[in-house]
C-alpha cells in the first residue's frame, strides 16, 4: 500500500535548536581547541628553533676548538715605505689567537701611536683573517745618512728609516753631516740645520709647484754650493735659498721642457753657464 504524501511529510526528521547557551559553551569548546592547537605549533616551532640554536652552538664551539677562527692571516695593504711585518708587530695581533678575540680598537691606537699615517682601518675578515689597511704620510724626501735611508714629511716628521730606498718616486738627499731621529711621527734634527733648511724650502716649492716627482736627488756639496739632480740627468747648481729663488722660473721652465743631461750653474753671474755633461 503507498503512503500519502501526507504521511510522507511527517516521517521527515525534525532540528534540532541548540539554546544560547549551548551555543556559547560549543564556541568556549572550539576556541579551547584551537588554542590549544597554537599552543602545540608554537612548542614545535620552539623546539625546532633550539635544536637549531643547539646544533650551531655545538658546530660553533668546536670549531672554535679545533681553531677554524683563529688568525690564520694579516694582511697589510696600502703602504709603500713601512714593511709589512713592521706594521704587524705594531698591531700587536698575533697569529693563532681567537678572531674573536682580537681588540681592534686597541691595534689601531697601537698602530697609530708609532707609525706617521694619514689614514688607518682593521678589519676582521671571518673565519680567520686580519686586513690592515693603511695610508702613509706623504714624504717630500728621502734622507741618505750612512747605511740608513730616512723618509721625512714636509715638516721634517720621520715617517720611517729603512736600509735601504723603497720608494724612488722622491728626492734623495745627500751631503747632511749627521741625522738625530727620535722616533717616527718626530721631527727629524740633520745637521748642518741651517744647509737642510734651504733644501727643505726649495724642496717645498717645488712640490707646490707641481715638479717634485721630475727630482731625482738634492746634494748639499763639499764647496757649500746645492745641487738639483733630475730625473733627465740635468743638474742645477745654486748657491743659497735667494740664489734657487732669484732663478725658480728658469729652473722650472727647464723642468717643464724635460731639458736632460745638461750642467746648468747659476752661480756665477746674472746668466746660468750650461754646458753638455
Amino acid at each position: 500500500m503507498k503512503r500519502s504524501k501526507k504521511e510522507k511529510v511527517k516521517e521527515k526528521p525534525q532540528l534540532y535548536e541548540l539554546s544560547k547557551e549551548e551555543l556559547r559553551e560549543q564556541r568556549r569548546q572550539q576556541r579551547k581547541i584551537k588554542k590549544r592547537k597554537r599552543i602545540i605549533k608554537s612548542l614545535i616551532v620552539i623546539l625546532v628553533i633550539l635544536g637549531i640554536i643547539g646544533g650551531l652552538s655545538f658546530a660553533s664551539y668546536e670549531a672554535v676548538k679545533q681553531g677554524f677562527f683563529n688568525v690564520s692571516e694579516i694582511e697589510v695593504v696600502g703602504n709603500e715605505i713601512v714593511d709589512d711585518q713592521t706594521v704587524i708587530d705594531a698591531s700587536g695581533i698575533q697569529i693563532g689567537e681567537s678572531i674573536f678575540l682580537v681588540d681592534i680598537n686597541k691595534a689601531n691606537y697601537s698602530i697609530s701611536s708609532l707609525l706617521n699615517l694619514d689614514d688607518l682601518v682593521i678589519s676582521k675578515v671571518m673565519p680567520n683573517k686580519i686586513l690592515i689597511s693603511l695610508k702613509e704620510s706623504t714624504p717630500i724626501c728621502a734622507v741618505n745618512d750612512g747605511n740608513n735611508v730616512f723618509y721625512l714629511t714636509r715638516d721634517k716628521k720621520l715617517i720611517e728609516n729603512s736600509g735601504y730606498l723603497r720608494k724612488t718616486d722622491i728626492p734623495l738627499v745627500f751631503g747632511c753631516e749627521s741625522v738625530n731621529a727620535p722616533g717616527i711621527g718626530q721631527e727629524v734634527v740633520i745637521e748642518p740645520y741651517w744647509r737642510f733648511d734651504t733644501v727643505m724650502n726649495v724642496l717645498i716649492d717645488l712640490k707646490d709647484s707641481g715638479y717634485l716627482e721630475k727630482i731625482s736627488e738634492v746634494r748639499m756639496t763639499d764647496n757649500n754650493t746645492y745641487e738639483i739632480v733630475t730625473k733627465n740627468g740635468t743638474i742645477f747648481s745654486f748657491w743659497d735659498y735667494n740664489n734657487y729663488s732669484e732663478n725658480e722660473n728658469y729652473i722650472l721652465n727647464n723642468l717643464a721642457e724635460n731639458t736632460s743631461n745638461m750642467l746648468i750653474n747659476l752661480t756665477v753671474g746674472t746668466k746660468p753657464v750650461i754646458k753638455a755633461r
